[in-house]
């Protein structure tokens, strides 16, 4: 399988991007002209049904922000500054884990500055202390893993910015990095820069949802739907233009001695012999088709993506709770793959630092996502047939409640589960 072109084609269509946004990704008709095809393309526009879908999942992830401690003032400025951009890790790793989810991997340089203070006080006050760098997978030229899948190197194409105010100058470069030294090579392969960091291991590591490099995850087969969805749409987009408008007839039996005028007050003057002029509609069929097939392809992609549409009447309460129970299991797994990664990018940052590892990460891992209205609906029913258990229905509102507001502090959900219990006493 092309990984890259697979990775590179789901960013697309995550971000609406590449062909996605320049109308490359329309397939031409075998008889259509190039001219036609042209304006096609130009007038295409892309739905993006991947991306809210794809923040929707991520967004139940870190709804609870995971929970990080240390000991070490050098690992808590990292928790705050972790790219020296200024983004905290918990922003980091929620836009490194959407890009992740579309591609089913992701790579994190943790690299080093060039100049640090001996001062630790200068180092701190400096943030001369290692950061994070997200590299988009299908960047990868070269690499190698050892038996634990883990690299021994890797090669990937970067740009080396070195732009001033008055001048824009980016550079095209390919970077080296092994379990001992660090390489910056340009376009013609001539090294400009080199070092060592010695820490005994590469400092690029790979993230996989399945746990599997290289490899794909469970969203990205949507960016070949998404593909088709783009055209679809371009071509019901085709028919409803040409085919849309009723067409004007008029019977005659020499059409060569036909006359019509066109009054000035829009009416159609014709003659007493001929045949009163009427309309066609364009057959329906054809849209119809597509607007069917278009829906089907949207149905589908909310269906990879766990976006599901709990009203439909006609759904059995078994099978929704199935679907809830394929999200909960989806969603444990990838926090629980964060959870770990996140844990090895600060086994690295603790030896370029060293010092001892002492930092704890806790995802949140118990998603207990329901159908709310659902959820009420069932103790409404309860209520109904005679049924008051206290303790039901008070651990019924605490579900609930903490489903919809998973992300309040600690100290506002006591006050709410001690009000519930508070109005649920006799």
């Amino acid at each position: 399988m092309d990984y890259k072109n697979a990775w590179k084609f789901a960013y697309e269509a995550y971000k609406g991007s590449g062909g996605f946004s320049d109308g490359s990704y329309i397939d031409k008709y075998p008889r259509e002209s190039d001219k036609k095809y042209q304006t096609r393309q130009s007038i295409a526009y892309y739905t993006n049904l991947f991306a809210p879908n794809v923040n929707r999942y991520i967004g139940y992830i870190f709804k609870n922000r995971p929970i990080r401690t240390s000991g070490s003032d050098f690992i808590l400025k990292i928790f705050d500054d972790c790219d020296n951009k200024g983004d905290s890790i918990d922003v980091f790793m929620a836009s490194f884990a959407k890009e992740a989810k579309v591609r089913g991997v992701g790579l994190v340089l943790i690299d080093m500055p060039k100049n640090v203070p001996q001062n630790l006080k200068d180092q701190l006050a400096q943030r001369a202390l290692p950061y994070l760098v997200a590299i988009a997978p299908e960047k990868i030229d070269q690499y190698k893993l050892d038996d634990f899948g883990n690299f021994e190197y890797i090669y990937f194409y970067d740009e080396l910015d070195e732009s001033t105010p008055e001048k824009q100058n980016k550079k095209s470069v390919k970077r080296f990095f092994d379990t001992q030294q660090w390489i910056v090579y340009d376009e013609k392969d001539n090294i400009i820069e080199q070092g060592e960091h010695d820490l005994g291991i590469c400092p690029i590591i790979a993230f996989s949802e399945t746990g599997i490099f290289p490899d794909i995850g469970e969203f990205t087969q949507v960016a070949a739907i998404a593909k088709r969805h783009y055209n679809l749409r371009s071509e019901l987009d085709e028919i409803l233009r040409a085919q849309t408008f009723s067409i004007l007839t008029i019977q005659a039996d020499n059409p060569s001695d036909f006359e019509i005028k066109l009054a000035t007050d829009n009416a159609i003057v014709y003659g007493k012999e001929m045949t009163r002029p009427a309309f066609i509609a364009p057959e329906a069929g054809p849209a119809n088709t597509y607007q069917e097939e278009i829906q089907r392809l949207e149905d589908l992609i909310d269906k990879i993506t766990y976006n599901f549409k709990t009203n439909q009447a006609q759904e059995s309460g078994i099978a929704l709770e199935m679907k809830f129970q394929g999200l909960n299991s989806s969603l444990a797994n990838f926090a629980m793959r964060l959870e770990d990664f996140e844990a090895r990018i600060f086994d690295v940052a603790c030896k370029y630092l060293g010092i001892q590892n002492d930092i704890a990460i806790q995802y949140h891992k118990d998603f207990s996502i329901t159908d709310i209205q659902k959820e009420f609906a069932t103790l409404e029913t309860f209520k109904e047939l005679g049924y008051t258990n206290k303790t039901y229905e008070r651990l019924k509102l605490l579900k609930i409640i903490s489903n919809d507001l998973g992300s309040i502090d600690i100290e506002d959900m006591d006050k709410i589960r001690q009000e519930i219990e508070d109005g649920l006493k006799d």
